[in-house]
């Protein structure tokens, strides 16, 4: 049994796997919600209130690891110690008190570690990947199934609710002003500007844009996802029928209510930058990716 610890922006997860055949496949899938980008100070440091409160999940986690005796463990953490002043102090403490080595990814590890885990359930070759983390945006374009450019941009669903919203759920007018800064990050982007009918999402937020479209729209298409023009109708629920949307929100994904349009918006822009006609989600990610990246390099062969 390997383990996975994943240091998000937004949640922190472990995933306990098993190989079968090759393949990861979850025995045991933790997520605790840390919000550290929620922690960054003006000087773009980590708290030490934010880095208490990594080190708290961290110590519950490998009492977990402790009790099952996993045979390897994996830790890394992505924008939410990527995108901070003190990355080296954060690492040193964890390290202190935990006894855990975090690897900190860059912004083109995490696109093309995100892209070797959806690999796994891709059933296209040619098309845009996209993960929307808490505190960034990665981007894939692949061609004949192999990765050919990436992106990471400073922007996510948490950073960018903290940044815009002032209430729990965005007003349509902040929402409006989430879509304008994540359109210009994605003009300014050193990324081919070249259309991509398919969009394949990663992560949290694109999962729970499938689970909230499948009951705002009684359907059970999961990750097959959805036109991409349902990205609008999402927003403009959220004038015409706020309540309607909330209350699917609860049902559909509880633990990003705060979130998940912030996510959304940036899913639509990035949707409209390239011309994307559908969207769906992938049940793998960077996790898979970091797990079966680092046992091929241990063996050769994952």
């Amino acid at each position: 049994m390997y383990a996975v610890i994943d240091i998000g922006s937004n949640t922190m997860r472990l995933v306990l796997y098993r190989l079968v055949d090759g393949e990861p496949r979850q025995m045991l899938n933790s997520k605790q919600a840390a919000g550290l980008a929620g922690y960054i100070d003006r000087e773009q440091r980590l708290s030490h209130r934010g880095i208490q409160k990594a080190i708290e999940v961290l110590r519950r986690f490998r009492l977990t690891l402790d009790s099952v005796g996993a045979e390897r463990m994996f830790v890394f953490a992505t924008a939410s110690l990527r995108n901070v002043v003190n990355t080296q102090e954060v690492v040193q403490a964890i390290r202190d008190a935990c006894g855990l080595e975090v690897r900190v990814l860059t912004g083109r590890e995490e696109a093309l570690l995100d892209y070797h885990g959806a690999l796994r359930a891709l059933n296209v070759r040619d098309g845009l990947m996209v993960d929307i983390g808490g505190g960034s945006t990665e981007l894939v374009r692949f061609r004949d199934g192999r990765a050919q450019d990436t992106c990471s941009l400073p922007m996510g669903s948490l950073n960018l609710y903290n940044r815009f919203v002032r209430d729990v759920v965005p007003t349509p007018e902040e929402l409006k002003k989430i879509r304008a800064y994540a359109a210009s990050l994605l003009r300014d982007a050193d990324f081919p500007l070249e259309e991509a009918s398919f969009l394949y999402g990663v992560g949290g937020t694109c999962r729970a844009g499938c689970a909230l479209s499948d009951e705002l729209f009684d359907e059970q298409a999961g990750y097959a996802g959805f036109s991409c023009q349902r990205l609008k109708k999402f927003r403009r629920l959220l004038k015409e029928d706020r309540r309607r949307l909330i209350s699917a929100m609860i049902k559909a994904a509880p633990d990003r209510l705060h979130t998940l349009m912030p996510g959304l918006a940036i899913l639509e822009a990035v949707a409209a930058r390239f011309d994307c006609a559908c969207f769906a989600a992938s049940p793998y990610g960077v996790r898979e990716g970091y797990l079966l990246h680092m046992l091929e390099g241990e063996t050769g062969h994952a």
